[in-house]
């Protein structure tokens, strides 16, 4: 089994080693990682008591996704050299998305809009005043009549009311309720 380094991760090559007839005070290892397209890396680590432990940086920009190769510990106890471990290994993304898409359609189809009017609590006596208010201030709106304008085009918005009580059986015959709660400046 290929042993895994990840181009997106920092990682941690730990192992136990354990040394006869000599002293691990002053020793040295390493990992080396060799690429078949040549490119070689080295990465230090310590020897303490009887653990070994590399630290190995994210490897993205040196070393490609997918890279196959050979890597081996050194290890220089008293100026003599071993090699006490050696693997293949294959480089990976640690964390990564995929996407497959199945199939792509168009489709040909009008834009939908959808509209929820959420009801207004009528009140306990009379009718909701507020609905028709708002709708007639809109109309108003559209026509261009405001406050500082009303009384030069009070006849335009009289024929508002009118039309739109008319049009509007709901409230034909609550009429002079709503127009008792117009604002003044409407009046």
């Amino acid at each position: 089994m290929s042993y895994k380094l990840y181009t997106d991760k920092n990682d941690e090559f730990s192992c136990e080693i354990s040394v006869k007839n000599a002293s691990m005070k002053n020793s040295i290892a390493r990992l080396i990682v060799e690429s078949p397209d040549g490119v070689n890396l080295v990465f230090n680590g310590k020897i303490e008591g009887d653990k070994c432990v590399i630290p190995i940086k994210r490897l993205k920009g040196l070393i490609e996704e997918n890279m196959r190769g050979n890597m081996h510990l050194e290890v220089i106890v008293e100026d003599t050299y071993f090699t006490p471990w050696k693997s293949d290994f294959v480089v990976e993304e640690h964390t990564s998305v995929k996407v497959k898409v199945n199939e792509h359609k168009e489709l040909q189809r009008k834009p939908a809009v959808q509209v929820r009017v959420s009801q207004q609590k009528q009140p306990k006596k009379g009718i909701n005043v507020y609905v028709p208010l708002k709708e007639i201030s809109i109309i108003c709106e559209m026509f261009g009549i405001r406050k500082h304008n009303l009384q030069r085009k009070k006849n335009e918005f009289i024929q508002i009311l009118k039309e739109y009580f008319n049009s509007n059986s709901e409230y034909k015959n609550h009429k002079s309720t709503i127009l008792s709660k117009l604002p003044t400046f409407m009046k």
